[in-house]
């Protein structure tokens, strides 16, 4: 409709110019419409179809999901193909248009074509600039359909996107025939340039946040290790040109531009995955404070009567002197100790390596009291004493002690826990090794939980980030858990 609009506002002006009629019907018949305008158009809308489908349903799952592989580039590399092959198809769309003479007055019509090889370029950048606009657009879109709850909300949120998407299509529709003006229009091209320079701070500080930003803090690099740093770097470079293509079909002061976008892109990159990574501290500190504090709470929580319990361990221990029962009053003792240590070293942030080596050995003398390592049950201990003063975290090796005992004993098969300790100058190494038995009714340790492994995961989480490695492996017959740490503050 807008071009049979456009087709009779271009005849009644040149009638009004004095043009002869049968002038003008010569010159329309130089015009025609199937190759100037629906063969090319037809090219253009296939290519630039196949071209999204390529990239939305291949390649960008794959580069979401980090499983980018060969297929995926010969697939990206053939959309990119697609979408210059639309551009060229656009750029030889003909239009009708107004033939002057030498003082600019209208003397007929004439067949004009705007194609020229740099708009293909800056056209096939634009192209891949909405569709990078529509992807943004849809995986945030996502992100948030996926977080909103069944039900009304969800439904309701259907119908803002299907009416979204019925708005958008009807637009382009009714412009469809008019889709060089997206290209050629100076306002159309600043506003998509603008859209596009938000997606790709959004894509670089992403990449800055999760990749370079390691680098860039990490003192010792191997030649590996910078090729984020190179990367991050192409990819300023590249998107700088693919705006000056977008905004400006390569016209303007090249120098100029090319800096100060590049400059834009990289210190709003930046800035953003540095503010992100602040808030990131933050919130593990929050949630340090937060774990602390719920231990803290539930240490008080068992903290029926302390002193009580004392002067009984007191009393208990007295009384297995008299008695000559000198075991006893050894496991006393040792129980003592460690209820003293929960009661005051494990609401620190951090403790003294040996008395955290005393406790365990505590715990292991007490679960020894109880079982006859003459009957099929072997416990081998092998602990370094620290040489220098070593800080760590309260708790973090017991958990796995406890976990040997409560599944590794059995009074009726073959049993083995074997636990060794070993330290240099900046890290732990803690390994228990048992045997795994199916717990029994008549187990002590059956129904004790402790602080678990799945409490010691996410506080190793917390507190060293990126400082620990565990590794753990279970069989049907045993278990094995290897702890590495790094003690020393990064």
């Amino acid at each position: 409709m807008w071009s049979a609009w456009h087709f009779e506002y271009m005849i009644r002006t040149a009638l009004a110019e004095g043009i002869h009629v049968k002038d003008i019907w010569d010159d329309l018949r130089n015009y025609e419409h199937e190759p100037n305008f629906t063969i090319p158009f037809i090219m253009a809308s296939v290519s630039i179809f196949s071209a999204w489908y390529l990239l939305h349903s291949k390649v960008v799952p794959k580069l979401r999901y980090d499983s980018f592989d060969w297929r995926s580039a010969m697939q990206l590399v053939f959309a990119l193909l697609l979408i210059i092959t639309a551009a060229a198809a656009m750029g030889n769309i003909k239009s009708l248009g107004y033939r002057y003479n030498d003082s600019a007055r209208i003397i007929g019509l004439d067949v004009i074509s705007n194609f020229r090889k740099r708009y293909v370029l800056s056209d096939s950048a634009t192209l891949l600039a909405i569709i990078g606009i529509y992807e943004m657009l849809f995986q945030l879109s996502s992100r948030i359909y996926r977080k909103v709850k069944i039900g009304y909300e969800r439904r309701k949120l259907n119908y803002i996107i299907l009416a979204s998407v019925c708005l958008i299509l009807f637009v382009f529709t009714i412009s469809w025939e008019v889709v060089p003006s997206l290209f050629y229009s100076i306002v159309s091209r600043e506003v998509w340039a603008f859209l596009l320079f938000i997606c790709l701070v959004y894509v670089l500080q992403d990449y800055y946040y999760r990749k370079v930003h390691a680098v860039m803090h990490n003192p010792h690099l191997s030649g590996d290790q910078y090729y984020p740093i190179l990367i991050f770097t192409a990819s300023i470079v590249a998107a700088t040109f693919i705006i000056w293509a977008v905004m400006a079909r390569f016209q303007t002061n090249a120098p100029t531009f090319v800096i100060f976008a590049s400059m834009a892109l990289y210190f709003s990159s930046m800035v953003i995955a540095y503010l992100r990574k602040n808030q990131q501290k933050e919130q593990t500190i929050l949630q340090t404070q937060v774990s602390v504090k719920s231990a803290e709470l539930s240490s008080l929580r068992s903290q029926i009567n302390p002193h009580f319990l004392f002067n009984a361990l007191n009393s208990l221990y007295a009384t297995a002197l008299k008695e000559n029962s000198e075991q006893t009053a050894d496991g006393i003792q040792k129980l003592g100790d460690m209820m003293r240590f929960m009661l005051h070293e494990n609401n620190h942030e951090q403790i003294p390596l040996w008395s955290e080596i005393e406790y365990l050995h505590n715990y292991i003398d007490i679960q020894r009291m109880r079982l006859d390592e003459s009957q099929n049950i072997e416990i081998r201990v092998n602990i370094q004493n620290p040489e220098t003063d070593v800080q760590i975290a309260p708790m973090l090796l017991n958990p796995f002690i406890e976990n040997a005992f409560k599944h590794g004993i059995s009074l009726q098969h073959k049993s083995w826990i074997y636990i060794t300790l070993t330290m240099d100058h900046d890290r732990i190494y803690f390994k228990v090794h048992n045997a795994l038995h199916p717990s029994l009714a008549t187990n002590p340790e059956k129904d004790k939980s402790g602080i678990g492994l799945e409490n010691v995961k996410k506080r190793l989480e917390l507190i060293y980030p990126k400082r620990h490695t565990l590794d753990i492996q279970r069989s049907n017959g045993d278990f094995f858990v290897a702890l590495t740490l790094d003690y020393k503050q990064s």
